[in-house]
């Protein structure tokens, strides 16, 4: 048994005042004078002996109990093996600063709460040990072994952040950080809320060198909304159009909510309000509908009031409406007028035609779409360019002519789209069309609508894809008249029938009419409305003005934030790769030389929002059988620095001592209240 404070010890001494006053009572006699002592016959006199037997009990009473008194506060304990006195201290302390320790606590927000507990338990080591802070940051300053001054001084600096690690990570982190210091007696502490969705124990179990502390921090309450995503009924955005947007709105608390109001600001003006009721934990998909009424690039925000919790309140978002669309049409020999009546003479196309042995590339590379009419054969130049273009997010139509060489199959397979067969010269008539396709969205009013419908009299059987597509229309002999294919960012779109008069009168049909007329369209769709911090770490622009290596920066709307990510020019657009540069959620402006070409969204990853923890129970349940040394002390300990370093260098005996002290104590009082009374009662 060792001590935690031996100089206390000397208290011992005391026990010699109760021994001394026992000593000059025992010497002490008193005379009575009795003029007859026969009236003393009728007492029982006590003896010498008794007298004694109680003088020495109650003697030793007091002896044990200011011993007793005295070891308790000199704090014994039985020492543990796997800590080493004289050796010095590791001590690393996590601090959970992530953004659903903003819940209120009794104190204020249990991040405070976390941040004076650190400090308590960092005050209770001494100068001689080594520290290691982490937090979700993991900061440069955060990567090296401190001293306490320095532990503390970065403990103030400790603010919430959006960043959000799996505990695996934290471990990970800390550990390669903690490899610096010589201690051998290392001490882990774990302040956080120890969120269901983030908190694994695993790893903790299995480290049977450290002694470990969890902290669980308690919250007041653990109501949270959250707006968690969003997303467009028809990605395609067009002047005057009416667009619906849903939003995904969660209820995390155990609070019915009703009539919630959920605002959609575009371009800083308030465009809809709806509002739900939300059942406690669950899920409601908010929908807006609202009207276009500008074009260019177009900024949003989805918005609730809920508190505390409000990193999530907002959803930010950015979409761009096109006044046209550049179609590029390369024909045959003779041209094509129905090409041209289809997409030169809508308002919405800007469309160039060009025959195919002319091909301007220059062009073709700021096409939306290109349109390949009854051309017989590709060059390798035209296949190579076709192929960038695809990949890079445009979108090619094939309608075939009655002659296509083997070049062809070559180009379509080295997409891995299906391939033109053979030319069946039967007439067959279109048997049905996917009207859940988003080439055909809004062409119809009635699901049981009879539809009359073309005929081919010749056709290319479409076979051979290695990566399957979506068929759009159907003919009665079960093969396809028009599908499409997803290749890299854009699309391939293949027709069996050519818009000429040997191959029926598709091209003349207004229901062949509306697939090809979408498709124009669908090349303005929107593949992505916002990037999440931490997740995604890559977006591609399309640049018009001239560009550079490091030409181009984000910068925050909100703020003067602006910074230079990793940039790769690729064909007509550049990736740009933000790694961790972006950290705070909102609207950024994507600048080209200084001149805005565009908008990008970041959100915080949403797994904070939910506010499940691991109560102190869970936890021990947890670790009941673990062969590592893991305690668990409750975050609202008051004396929190005496708490978590109690059990650190063994188990603790002062309590025992001190219940013994009272005991002895008590025992005192009784002998000396009833031992008199007892022997008065036998004599009566």
């Amino acid at each position: 048994m060792l001590f935690t404070n031996p100089l206390l010890l000397i208290g011992l001494a005391g026990i010699a005042i109760p021994i001394l006053i026992h000593l000059f009572n025992f010497r002490r006699y008193k005379t009575i004078h009795f003029s007859n002592v026969k009236m003393l016959e009728d007492i029982e006199k006590k003896t010498k002996r008794e007298s004694q037997i109680m003088h020495l009990i109650v003697l030793a009473l007091r002896v044990l109990g200011i011993a007793a008194l005295v070891l308790a506060f000199a704090q014994p304990y039985i020492p543990n093996p796997k800590h080493k006195s004289g050796k010095g201290n590791l001590v690393t302390v996590f601090v959970d600063n992530s953004y659903s320790m903003e819940s209120n606590s009794k104190n204020g927000t249990m991040l405070n709460d976390a941040v004076d507990a650190a400090k308590a338990i960092v005050n209770s080591f001494n100068y001689g040990d080594d520290f290691v802070l982490t937090t979700q940051d993991f900061s440069g300053e955060e990567s090296r072994v401190l001293n306490k001054d320095q532990m503390l001084e970065l403990l103030d600096k400790i603010e919430v952040s959006p960043n959000s690690h799996t505990f695996d990570e934290v471990l990970t982190f800390e550990k390669n950080t903690a490899a610096q210091s010589q201690h051998t007696n290392v001490v882990h502490y774990y302040i956080s809320d120890f969120q269901k969705n983030g908190f694994d124990a695993t790893e903790l179990r299995n480290d049977t060198a450290a002694q470990t502390f969890l902290i669980p921090m308690p919250a007041e309450g653990t109501n949270n909304v959250s707006i968690d995503s969003c997303w467009f009924l028809s990605p395609v955005f067009k002047l005057g159009n009416q667009v619906t947007l849903y939003a995904r709105i969660s209820n995390y608390g155990d609070k019915m909510l009703e009539k919630l109001p959920v605002k959609l600001y575009i371009n800083d003006k308030q465009k809809a309000i709806s509002t739900v009721d939300l059942q406690p934990g669950g899920t409601v998909d908010c929908r807006m509908v609202y009207t276009i009424d500008a074009t260019g690039i177009q900024c949003a925000r989805i918005a609730i009031e809920d508190a505390p919790i409000v990193f999530d309140d907002n959803l930010f978002l950015t979409y761009t409406v096109t006044d046209n669309s550049n179609i590029v049409a390369i024909l045959g020999k003779q041209g094509n007028r129905f090409v041209q009546a289809l997409y030169g003479k809508d308002s919405v196309f800007n469309y160039q035609g060009m025959p195919y042995t002319q091909v301007n590339y220059s062009v073709m590379k700021k096409a939306d779409v290109v349109v390949m009419s009854e051309v017989p054969s590709l060059t390798s130049g035209l296949a190579d360019e076709l192929g960038k273009f695809v990949q890079g997010g445009g979108s090619l139509l094939v309608l075939p002519g009655t002659e296509m060489d083997a070049s062809w199959s070559s180009f379509l397979s080295g997409l891995g789209v299906g391939r033109y067969g053979q030319l069946v010269k039967n007439t067959v008539k279109c048997k049905s069309v996917n009207r859940e396709s988003l080439y055909f969205k809004g062409a119809f009013n009635n699901k049981d609508e009879k539809l009359d419908m073309p005929v081919t009299l010749q056709h290319y059987t479409i076979g051979g894809s290695t990566k399957g597509g979506e068929v759009i229309m159907t003919l009665e002999n079960g093969d396809a008249m028009l599908s499409a294919y997803n290749v890299g960012k854009g699309k391939v779109i293949l027709s069996a029938v050519g818009m000429d008069d040997a191959f029926g009168n598709a091209h003349r049909h207004a229901l062949f009419f509306v697939p090809l007329h979408n498709v124009g369209i669908m090349s303005a769709m929107q593949t992505k409305l916002y990037n999440v911090i931490g997740r995604d770490n890559m977006q591609t622009v399309s640049l018009t003005g001239a560009h550079t290596e490091g030409s181009v920066s984000l910068k925050s709307q909100k703020g003067q934030f602006e910074f230079i990510p990793e940039q790769r020019a690729s064909g007509n657009e550049t990736a740009l790769y933000f790694h961790n540069q972006v950290t705070e959620s909102g609207l950024y402006d994507v600048l080209n030389n200084g001149a805005v070409e565009g908008a990008m969204a970041f959100n915080q990853d949403r797994k904070e929002s939910d506010l499940s923890y691991f109560d102190e129970k869970a936890l021990q349940d947890m670790i009941k059988d673990a062969p590592a040394d893991i305690k668990i002390v409750p975050g609202d300990t008051k004396d929190m620095a005496k708490a978590a370093t109690d059990n650190m260098n063994g188990k603790p005996l002062w309590l025992y001592f001190l219940i013994f002290s009272l005991l002895c104590f008590l025992a005192e009082i009784a002998i000396l209240r009833f031992w008199g009374k007892a022997k008065l009662n036998e004599k009566e």
